[in-house]
């Protein structure tokens, strides 16, 4: 039996929704608007939301932006009327997991439902798995591509966090440190570009969203196109050790500014590797300058 909150401000549709989903022996609750439906996820435990796009105070779409922040970990489903598949859209991008539409309740609502538990549970299984692992590595051999990089950096901050190493704000810190030195490898090692030709200024290094019209060109062009970032994450109940890795002709590390010398450097390079010293606990270049080791040491959970 899952728990389901069903936010629909038609009696009669709400009636008949219920009815539906309690012949699958679904637990029901119902609320009439989004605003209910807030105060009652923050009393109530509960499996997942189905929600009506039109609600007379807060509509589906805002309420399904509340519960991405308040609580991401319960999946909504969005139920549109006729003619609604750009809302039904937006639902998608802002978190909805899925959409039905209205004229076709009986033929899919409860298919769908049981799609999402399914994943859901899944999901659940694994981090229970996770929370029990006392060691972790990953290794990649990846492209110089930025949102592959930035997908291996955030598995390894979701096993971190399942793992217990360390807090959310931690998190963030860390994730920052390893998105700057992955964007130094790529962008600064194995496309060669300098200071002055690539800036970035995105505070938590997102180097997903670059909009440079040299680094467009040799990401097309030999010998930047073919080069490889090497990405290592090992990860213990005491410390997370991270090895990113590039192909580019690298640097001398006896040249580095020392770390109050670095904070006097503007651009994007001093910044970020400021951050990656003041985020992470060690970091250390190998001779050849192309290789940045990065440690963080956790507190070992109870």
């Amino acid at each position: 039996m899952s728990s389901i909150l069903l936010v629909e401000d038609s009696p009669t549709q709400a009636m008949q929704m219920k009815l539906l989903l309690e012949s699958a022996n679904h637990q029901v609750a119902c609320c009439g608007d989004g605003t209910d439906a807030l105060q009652h996820l923050a009393q109530e435990a509960t499996e997942l939301v189905i929600t009506d796009m039109e609600l007379p105070v807060m509509n589906g779409l805002d309420l399904i932006k509340r519960m991405q922040v308040e609580f991401p970990h319960i999946p909504a489903v969005l139920v549109t009327g006729f003619g609604s598949e750009r809302l039904a859209a937006e639902a998608l991008r802002i978190g909805a997991t899925a959409y039905v539409p209205k004229a076709m309740l009986d033929e899919l609502l409860l298919g769908t439902i049981e799609d999402v538990l399914g994943i859901t549970r899944t999901d659940r299984s694994y981090a229970d798995l996770i929370e029990c692992m006392t060691e972790n590595r990953l290794v990649f051999e990846l492209p110089s591509n930025p949102r592959l990089l930035t997908t291996a950096i955030d598995l390894t901050l979701q096993l971190a966090s399942g793992m217990q190493l360390f807090s959310g704000v931690d998190a963030y810190r860390v994730g920052t440190a390893l998105r700057h030195a992955a964007s130094n490898a790529i962008f600064r090692g194995n496309l060669e570009l300098t200071r002055d030709q690539f800036q970035h200024s995105s505070t938590d290094g997102d180097i997903t969203d670059i909009d440079n019209p040299l680094v467009a060109e040799r990401m097309e062009s030999a010998p930047y196109k073919n080069r490889k970032v090497h990405y290592e994450a090992r990860l213990l109940p005491d410390l997370i050790r991270v090895v990113i890795r590039d192909e580019g002709r690298g640097f001398k590390p006896t040249e580095l500014p020392s770390e109050e010398e670095i904070a006097a450097v503007s651009g994007e390079g001093g910044r970020g590797l400021l951050l990656m010293h003041k985020f992470m606990d060690k970091v250390t270049f190998n001779p050849a300058g192309n290789e940045v080791t990065l440690i963080k040491h956790c507190s070992p959970r109870s």
